[in-house]
């Protein structure tokens, strides 16, 4: 973290970061700062401060996407203060006061979406007092007096709506439990358990039990856990922690099992974690800390990892973080198609995966996990493009068979199962790649095309679904074939590596810009490759990762970053590989499959992390192979089907789980999401389970839930994928803010809660139709360059025309570049020639 911290809090956001707040250091004492961690990079930055420095606060998140902070300690007293964190500003404004100045209190979102604050530390000692905060009016209410357990209890939401608080201390530990009911605002004993503690944790179970673990007694550190159960309110005794421990967290885990980490134990800061398994009642090792610690705080991630962050260790109060991660990836068989070789795969809307390449074209059907044949297209090819339209129609572009180089292109609609013949591309090319734009045009790039030995191409040209036909635009700067192309978060492909002739592999990349239609040189790999991999993250960023470079086989992978336009090493591989497939899973790691080697085929697959930057092994494939497909399916499973192994040509398909190991009750099921959605628009969801079996955390005042969903976009075409803001969540349904800065096209929305996907959601983006700009300002700054700015269709794409003589005509005049959607509908072009000219004319146009 930026900040080192104790008694912060850490609050997953509906957009994936996770908010700090807040907490103690010895440098500051009482801290306001607050920053964000990004899963994505595994970066924390800084965000507003909170109005007033505190620790031993809560942190809840509310249903309408904003952070409820209420109490605390600072100033030198017990505050009364609350605040709310908007996470779509990122600021910080005050709400209603506390009835009851306090720290060391509990917090919990109750089913209605209220917040339930108790106990703590008053002005005038210990708290029993209870009080209720309205989001809809912004004020607190008291409500009934806790009977016995104020400090350094636990509290926890059961499935029925009544919230228990266990144990705590008063001048002893309790062993003493209650209940809140919130349909009668009062609180009744109930089983005590069978020893006193506090700062131990509590975890309520999918079963509908509480696990409580560890704490302290009046002398020792227990080792001792219970279960209660809300049916019978009594607790019975659970198996025996290795190490007796207070002050660690508890983490529910997508699997059902509790993960208890750290904490203070036999005198020292612990680094043991430890797994309870409740089918089996037992605890097992879970690995080692890297630091020990204690008063840190634990958030389940959407991915399924848990974030241990800050808290108090040997060295002194810690920034340090780390990452828990209990996934083990599998691969299974599943059906056989009914033709094999070097296959396209293209996502269909239907949910369903079509195959080409072949003679004849399959489908793969998710559910009943069975391929069937279905029309084959007009020619069988290899090396083409398969590409999904915003229209639902399939386009297959170019290729190569039986040393015949194809022009033909035609669409597949999955609604009829049939094929159609469209405009032929200008130039026949095979190993070439096509990126469908912004604007809902196809992009094609490079390729080959000649006699035994390729002739590498530069052309490009642009296939228009509506009216059918391609045009060509600007060339490459360097013919290539065997490239990736990368539709980038800023609208613009990057172009990397490829052949240009026989064994010359390249390194240089470059840039198209669809406002000008022209390409610009990149910074270039730091090492030359083709048959490589490129896959967009959810930073932004492009990873590239092994490849040939005649006749080294390449290990290496790289990163690209847009805004600085440059590569840095990022790990190595495991193993050196080219013909590969990956694909970015729902969890942020890249998978990465199969390929070549000096050795031959590989059966082999890793992972990469781009919150650490690192390789690491998962689960082999059942049949080594290269050049084959990887989709991802609704289900989140990975399918891979065809290419080749060392025996030839191959018919088999499996299946990648990743390795939640969830079971299929406590999975968040959507019914209905928005679609068509227009950029700009609000992307509702309609399910159930939007509520968690759990709020999956300690119970304690450091908790950090996760009951709730995170909805996440995913392009079937171009890999994008986006957290949504949230303006309003329920039990059985979610609404997003404005969603733009999205590519048009078909997309999976997915819901995630307790790190648990749902199966997507597949809904169509519209293309956004320009209209006439409407000038809303436009100003000389002070460094002399030019700005304005105007107003149009949220998502549209704009370049900018220059010149000095408007008498000339349009070809004559001076391209300048792109314009930047700097808020839904509001764009804005600079100008940083202006200050070489006396005058200068401008005409907006939409490419």
């Amino acid at each position: 973290m930026t900040t080192a911290r104790e008694n912060h809090t850490a609050t997953l956001l509906a957009g994936g970061k996770v908010l700090v707040t807040g907490g103690y250091n010895i440098i500051s004492g009482e801290l306001s700062s607050a920053e964000l961690y990004d899963p994505a990079t595994g970066v924390w930055t800084p965000t507003a401060a909170l109005t007033a420095a505190r620790e031993f606060h809560t942190a809840t998140l509310l249903p309408n996407g904003r952070v409820l902070v209420a109490g605390g300690y600072g100033n030198g007293g017990m505050l009364a203060e609350a605040e709310l964190y908007d996470p779509g500003t990122g600021m910080w404004t005050t709400t209603g006061v506390l009835t009851t100045p306090r720290e060391q209190h509990r917090a919990t979102l109750l089913s209605d979406g209220r917040v339930l604050v108790a106990g703590g530390f008053g002005e005038g000692g210990l708290a029993f007092s209870a009080e209720i905060y309205d989001p809809a009016v912004g004020t607190w209410t008291a409500t009934g007096f806790l009977l016995s357990s104020p400090e350094d209890s636990t509290m926890s939401l059961l499935p029925n709506g009544k919230v228990l608080v266990a144990g705590g201390y008063y001048y002893s530990a309790l062993p003493n439990a209650e209940l809140y009911d919130p349909a009668t605002g009062n609180w009744a004993n109930t089983g005590a358990q069978s020893t006193g503690r506090y700062f131990h944790s509590a975890t309520l179970l999918p079963g509908g039990q509480v696990l409580a673990v560890g704490g302290r007694t009046d002398s020792s550190y227990l080792p001792s856990t219970e279960l209660y159960e809300p049916a019978t309110g009594k607790w019975t005794a659970t198996g025996m922690l290795d190490k007796g421990r207070y002050g660690h967290s508890a983490t529910l885990l997508p699997n059902g099992k509790v993960l208890v980490a750290g904490g203070w134990g036999t005198n020292t800061w612990l680094v043991s974690a430890e797994l309870y398994d409740p089918g089996a009642s037992t605890w097992t090792a879970a690995g080692t800390l890297a630091t020990g610690r204690m008063f840190h705080t634990a958030t389940l991630l959407p991915s399924g990892r848990v974030l241990i962050a800050g808290g108090d260790g040997s060295g002194g109060i810690l920034a340090s973080t780390e990452l828990y991660d209990s996934a083990s990836g599998t691969w299974t068989a599943t059906g056989a198609l009914t033709t094999s070789g070097y296959l396209k795969a293209t996502s269909l809307p239907n949910g369903n995966v079509l195959v080409t390449g072949s003679s004849v074209a399959d489908l793969y059907n998710p559910v009943s996990g069975t391929w069937t044949a279905t029309n084959a297209p007009s020619i069988p090819r290899y090396a083409h493009t398969a590409t999904l339209l915003p229209n639902g129609q399939t386009l297959l572009a170019g290729g190569h068979a039986n040393n015949n180089y194809y022009r033909n292109a035609e669409l597949f609609n999955p609604a009829t199962g049939t094929w159609t013949a469209t405009s032929p591309l200008a130039i026949a090319r095979f190993q070439h790649t096509a990126t469908l734009l912004p604007n809902g045009n196809l992009l094609v790039t490079g390729g080959g095309n000649g006699s035994f030995i390729p002739t590498s191409l530069s052309s490009t040209e642009l296939y228009n679904p509506v009216a059918g036909t391609w045009i060509t635009t600007g060339p490459l700067n360097t013919a290539r074939r065997d490239h990736t192309a990368t539709l980038l978060t800023n609208g613009k492909v990057l172009v990397t590596g490829g052949v240009i002739s026989g064994s010359t592999r390249l390194s240089s990349a470059e840039l198209f810009d669809p406002a000008t239609g022209t390409w610009t040189a990149t910074g270039g790999l730091n090492e030359a490759r083709n048959a490589h991999t490129a896959t967009l993250l959810p930073s932004g960023k492009v990873l590239v990762a092994g490849g040939l470079d005649y006749p080294t086989k390449i290990s290496s992978a790289e990163l690209y970053d847009p805004a600085f336009g440059k590569w840095t090493n990022t790990g190595t591989m495991t193993t050196n590989r080219y013909e590969q497939a990956a694909l970015l899973l729902p969890d942020g790691k890249v998978l990465v499959v199969g390929g070549q080697s000096a050795a031959g085929r590989l059966s082999s697959a890793e992972l990469y992390d781009p919150a650490t930057g690192t390789w690491t092994a998962t689960g082999a494939l059942n049949t080594e192979r290269s050049l084959h497909t990887a989709t991802l399916l609704p289900s989140g499973k990975v399918l891979v089907a065809a290419g080749e192994n060392n025996s030839g040509f191959l018919a088999s398909s499996e299946l990648y789980d990743v390795g939640l190991g969830f079971s299929a009750s406590w999975q968040p099921q959507i019914a209905t999401c928005t679609s068509p959605l227009s950029l700009g628009g609000s992307l509702t969801v309609s399910g159930s389970g939007f509520r968690g079996v759990s709020e999956g955390s300690g119970g304690n005042a450091q908790d950090s839930a996760a009951d709730y969903p995170l909805v996440q976009l995913r392009s079937l075409e171009s890999g994008r994928t986006l957290f949504l803001v949230c303006t309003n969540w329920q039990t059985n349904s979610f609404a997003s803010g404005p969603v733009w800065g999205f590519p048009p096209g078909y997309a999976r929305a997915t819901v995630f809660v307790n790190g648990i996907p749902s199966a997507g959601c597949v809904l169509n983006i519209s293309v956004p139709v320009p209209t006439a700009a409407t000038l809303t300002g436009a100003q000389t700054l002070t460094n002399g360059a030019f700005q304005c700015a105007f107003t149009n269709t949220v998502g549209a794409l704009f370049g900018v025309l220059g010149t000095t003589n408007p008498a000339q005509p349009l070809n004559n005049w001076t391209a300048l570049g792109g314009v930047t959607e700097v808020s839904p509908g509001q764009f804005q072009f600079t100008d940083p020639q202006a200050t070489n000219v006396l005058q200068r004319f401008y005409r907006v146009r939409s490419p």
